[in-house]
């Protein structure tokens, strides 16, 4: 998840990613996709959240 997810600051014990921190995992890979996400929606308790996701699809070189 991204840096304005809303958990990031009450999830201790989870990962939040910058989008060039996230682009740094996959120096290896051909990113044959990547989008990045902002929204406002439900978590699957049904709790409104931020949402800041990234979604890629890539391929190792």
């Amino acid at each position: 998840m991204g840096l304005k997810d809303s958990w990031v600051s009450v999830k201790e014990n989870m990962l939040f990613l910058s989008k060039e921190q996230v682009l740094n995992l996959f120096t290896k890979f051909e990113i044959i996709d990547f989008q990045e996400t902002e929204k406002d929606g439900k978590t699957g308790l049904g709790k409104i959240k931020h949402w800041h996701i990234f979604d890629i699809i890539a391929k190792k070189k």
